[in-house]
């Protein structure tokens, strides 16, 4: 089996090292995506964590501003040029380079393959969420500078592009449906009606594949493992506390960490999948 990852950040190289180290297989194709507003330093400092391995490339960069459209335009471009890469793929797996995985690949292609043509995305019921949330592909909303600016100004939601589910942007993507997302004209008209919605990242692949032909080949839930402290908008950053948790669970991802919060936890999970070790830039240099 061949996976295909798309990965995107905008800070900490050495997440990403940290990250490559442990996902990298000769047989796989990677995308990377870095945000345009990343410093040259930062940039190269990724680009360096990657040198000389011909699979992974950096795919053009696009200005990401929270909640806006920039990451969604990065992942659109990202499967692009995962689909024309000789030998395709049979799977498309979407990280953060502060995730890291929880299993080895050898155990998540075992789940893969005894589960053939499954799509891991969470789907959450819109109509079933908190009023701000559920209003949003209802008002419109406009990039500015580097921030999103949501206003109150109504925007009907058209016919031909439901917008009935929500959920996280991490996913496991079959081949089967990369093509259709790929190919079908639907694809174009969700990315014109949410590129002035607030969090289009939540939306779109929730709602494309309930209108795709893969929509009765969903698994139970996405497999990343994340804790939102509540009224946060970005997750907690796990350390040693959560050990346990992390080596008892079923999930394939977790995020986020940081060598800088904690180093240990890295350590602990490269040492739990046989994931080699970046050395410490003073060894390195």
């Amino acid at each position: 089996m061949r996976l295909a990852y798309s990965i995107s950040g905008y800070k900490l190289p050495r997440q990403f090292e940290w990250l490559l180290n442990a996902i990298w297989h000769e047989d796989d194709h990677f995308a990377v995506h870095v945000d345009a507003k990343t410093d040259a330093p930062v940039f190269d400092a990724m680009r360096a964590a990657a040198a000389g391995r011909d699979n992974v490339r950096f795919i053009a960069r696009e200005r990401v501003v929270w909640m806006g459209m920039g990451l969604v335009n990065a992942e659109m471009r990202a499967i692009g040029d995962l689909m024309e890469r000789d030998g395709g793929f049979d799977y498309l797996v979407s990280l953060s380079m502060q995730d890291y995985p929880l299993r080895s690949r050898k155990e998540i292609v075992a789940e893969l393959e005894a589960a053939p043509g499954l799509n891991y995305i969470r789907m959450l019921r819109l109509d079933e969420q908190p009023f701000n949330v559920r209003r949003r592909p209802y008002l419109m909303s406009f990039e500015l500078e580097n921030r999103l600016l949501k206003t109150p100004l109504p925007r009907p939601v058209p016919a031909s592009t439901p917008i009935r589910f929500k959920g996280s942007w991490w996913r496991v993507l079959s081949r089967e449906f990369c093509e259709w997302l790929v190919h079908s004209p639907v694809t174009g008209r969700y990315l014109d009606f949410l590129r002035h919605v607030q969090a289009p990242d939540e939306l779109l692949f929730q709602n494309l594949i309930m209108a795709s032909p893969c929509k009765g080949m969903l698994a139970d839930d996405y497999r990343h493992l994340v804790h939102w402290p509540g009224g946060s908008g970005s997750p907690d950053t796990v350390t040693m506390l959560q050990h346990d948790k992390l080596a008892t669970s079923s999930m394939w991802y977790v995020r986020k960490v940081d060598e800088t919060v904690d180093a240990r936890i890295l350590h602990a999970l490269a040492e739990r999948i046989g994931a080699p070790v970046p050395p410490r830039p003073e060894l390195a240099a």
